[in-house]
């Protein structure tokens, strides 16, 4: 069985489509190579959107309809813009003298955040809600991701079904293989609705050193979020 996602071409072709027209305006803010840039966004985009795996002829079929959608296009164009402006605020150089830190610096106990992933519904209809903000904070400041390609607040899209995902920076330790819990706080807030605000605890045990890879199996499913609008009454209400 020869498993596929689709999306991965399609993302990967509408953000060289994107960089094609931002090389041409050439904004000031751009500085990356297409190359580098392409696939680094379109990570950025492929990690923000449901996967569409096919594993047949009959697979590519429906999957044509499924992309020949202008919703989903503008989501993506959307998603691949935010991505590549976020990719090039973080010069070349930061790279390579990021290596040479990692590589000359001592491992530091820390203490590994699994990524976060939650949904926004609409509280009346039970539909996946874009356009939501979402912010996550600690202490009630907003925290720091692992690395400028996760935002904090990050938005919703239609094409993400109301789906939002934080990886945190790891916090420092003073030693391996101490529990302690930490308190985040998740706040939602969406024009039109009633703001919300849900608080999760979770238990961490330090390791030796900062993870700055990604393990797709560590992650942490919230709880889902459901939103009012604040144009609805409710008649039985005096």
């Amino acid at each position: 069985m020869n498993v596929h996602n689709v999306m991965e071409e399609y993302v990967e072709s509408r953000v060289k489509l994107m960089y094609d027209h931002l090389t041409a305006d050439r904004p000031v803010w751009l500085i990356c190579e297409q190359d580098d840039g392409c696939q680094e966004a379109a990570s950025y985009v492929l990690n923000r959107i449901p996967p569409r795996y096919i594993v047949s002829s009959r697979g590519v079929v429906h999957s044509t309809d499924l992309l020949d959608n202008p919703q989903l296009r503008a989501d993506i164009d959307a998603l691949a813009l935010e991505g590549i402006r976020l990719i090039n605020t973080i010069q070349r150089p930061y790279y390579k003298n990021q290596k040479q830190s990692e590589a000359s610096t001592p491992p530091q106990p820390s203490y590994n955040f699994p990524v976060f992933i939650g949904t926004v519904f609409d509280g009346s209809t039970f539909e996946p809600l874009p356009d939501t903000t979402i912010t996550l904070k600690y202490d009630d400041l907003i925290v720091d991701m692992i690395d400028k390609t996760w935002s904090n607040p990050c938005n919703t899209y239609k094409s993400t079904k109301g789906t939002y995902s934080f990886w945190v920076k790891p916090f420092k330790a003073e030693k391996a293989d101490i529990s302690r819990h930490f308190n985040f706080t998740v706040e939602v807030t969406a024009d039109g609705y009633d703001s919300s605000r849900y608080a999760f605890d979770i238990p961490i045990v330090s390791d030796n050193n900062s993870k700055m890879e990604m393990n797709t199996s560590y992650s942490l499913k919230l709880q889902d979020l459901f939103l009012f609008r604040n144009d609805v009454h409710n008649s039985m209400e005096i």
